[in-house]
């Protein structure tokens, strides 16, 4: 369910998982950061990214944990004394929120039938290509069903990479080749989503849900209501949050 401001999963995740998506709407921010930028890394006004941290916080039971995203294969449980420096984090603890967030990049969010964790990935091709959500679902160790929703992000039509993106993929999952289009000049179109779907229908997990499924949510296409780095280059970003109530 979408309103101008943010997006509420539809899922089939328990009545104690709780999670929202926010979108470029509803902040303080201006011009290419207008207005609900949630980072303070991108150059934009401090103050800006502190009010809107702050009107965030009205739909939130804590401060969420923010990771020092570094397109890794790294995860990370919660609560932790350790570095942030991963793109994925679990916990089954209540009111912990873990959170990623992006301008482009696939978020995931994963729980199981019983409710009893929640995680955040961070899913750039770097992440995905180097088995981040595998890593992620190993480290959960969950004994029920596991859940998956997809958040917006860049869709295949307005992703091009290159040929060492392609074979980055390949030289782990010849598989992978599915979420690829050849186009030209090997240059290719890359599905973020697929890829996702393609290695969590692996693992066993089939009930997936998103807006990314189909290209209606692309972060790319959508100027109005998303982050774009690819369209935009220095913008800001959105973030994808969860937590057990």
């Amino acid at each position: 369910m979408m309103n101008k401001n943010f997006i509420i999963p539809q899922w089939s995740a328990p009545i104690n998982i709780k999670a929202i998506q926010t979108t470029r709407n509803g902040g303080t921010s201006l011009d290419r950061y207008s207005s609900l930028n949630l980072s303070n890394k991108v150059g934009d006004n401090q103050k800006h990214v502190e009010d809107n941290l702050k009107k965030i916080l009205n739909f939130l039971p804590s401060q969420p944990i923010w990771l020092n995203q570094v397109h890794s294969n790294i995860v990370q449980k919660l609560p932790t004394k350790n570095n942030l420096d991963c793109d994925a984090s679990f916990t089954y603890e209540k009111q912990i929120i873990c959170a990623v967030r992006t301008a482009d990049c696939l978020p995931i969010l994963l729980t199981n039938k019983k409710g009893d964790f929640v995680a955040s990935i961070h899913a750039g091709w770097k992440s995905l290509g180097g088995n981040i959500i595998e890593n992620t679902i190993k480290e959960i160790k969950s004994s029920s069903q596991l859940i998956a929703w997809l958040g917006p992000c860049i869709s295949q039509v307005s992703f091009e990479v290159n040929q060492d993106v392609y074979d980055y993929f390949i030289s782990n999952d010849k598989k992978s080749s599915s979420a690829f289009l050849s186009i030209k000049n090997n240059k290719y179109l890359l599905s973020l989503s697929q890829v996702a779907i393609n290695k969590l229908n692996k693992l066993g997990i089939y009930e997936i849900t998103g807006m990314d499924i189909t290209d209606e949510y692309c972060t790319y296409k959508q100027k109005n209501n998303f982050y774009s780095y690819r369209r935009d280059n220095l913008t800001g970003r959105m973030a994808t949050l969860i937590w057990i109530e």
